[in-house]
């Protein structure tokens, strides 16, 4: 460091300094550090340093306010990106605000979610509170059914929808072009969530509500793998969550595909060097 602080160099014999002579795998080791040092400063010292999306507090916030949601309430909010979904099986006409993206492209479908009350000021942390629920190691469900959340023992975790954005798209071509196109936002702040969805046929699951509510769970289980830590128990099960992620988890190597659901998952601890 120089006499004001500022850090002039680093040296650290298991790494290169540049990021340009590192391998992805030392490139993500030093990412996963920075993100578990936000992690620690935001648990451990409560300044809001998590980037948006990225708080496993806020998306359990949102979770849990989607998961009570009426069947009506929920087709108010997330019914346009439940018939986008449908429209790549359904045999109708999937638009696009991109007017040369094939609907066979790489698409991923967004919707930013803002919940009430902030769900970094529970005491204790809602994440904590919410894991009190499990008990010991065992193989706990990503997300207990809809009805189980309704019952009285989560009604002290308050949470509820303040709003929701319209649809927003990202396309590629596959070949490293991207393109993204992004709804108005309804609030003048960072939304606490974001739903990244990736076409897949419906028929696949019985319920888009519930799909919607373990995604955002794995959403949480991919936050402490890119911090280099286990998740939680309640988290440990292999299915869709952040499109970023998707793409650390198959270029990677510390990580498996913990994105695709029907993957047989070996260790829930990413490797280190």
């Amino acid at each position: 460091m120089d006499l004001e602080g500022e850090i002039k160099f680093h040296e650290c014999d298991a790494y290169a300094d540049k990021a340009s002579n590192r391998t992805t795998e030392d490139n993500e080791h030093n990412n996963q550090a920075r993100r578990f040092a936000k992690w620690h400063v935001y648990r451990e010292r409560g300044y809001d340093t998590l980037d948006a999306g990225n708080n496993p507090d806020r998306i359990l916030a949102a979770l849990l306010a989607i998961a009570r949601l009426s069947q009506e309430d929920f087709d108010e909010h997330f019914g346009d990106l439940q018939r986008q979904i449908e429209s790549h099986y359904d045999g109708s006409t999937v638009d696009l605000p991109f007017p040369d993206a094939d609907p066979d492209d790489v698409l991923v479908y967004r919707k930013d979610i803002y919940v009430q009350p902030d769900p970094t000021e529970y005491d204790p942390p809602l994440l904590e509170q919410y894991l009190g629920h499990f008990e010991g190691d065992s193989d706990s469900p990503v997300m207990p059914a809809k009805d189980t959340l309704d019952t009285s023992e989560f009604d002290d975790l308050e949470a509820e929808i303040e709003a929701v954005s319209p649809m927003h798209y990202l396309h590629t071509d596959g070949l490293g072009t991207e393109q993204t196109h992004r709804g108005e936002n309804p609030l003048d702040r960072e939304p606490d969530a974001t739903i990244e969805l990736v076409p897949f046929d419906p028929a696949e699951i019985g319920s888009f509500h519930h799909y919607i509510v373990s995604h955002l769970a794995y959403q949480i289980r991919d936050c402490f793998l890119r911090m280099g830590v286990k998740p939680p128990v309640a988290f440990r099960k292999a299915g869709w969550g952040k499109y970023r992620s998707f793409h650390e988890q198959k270029f990677c190597p510390q990580y498996e595909n913990y994105w695709d659901a029907t993957a047989t998952i070996e260790s829930w601890e990413p490797k280190v060097p």
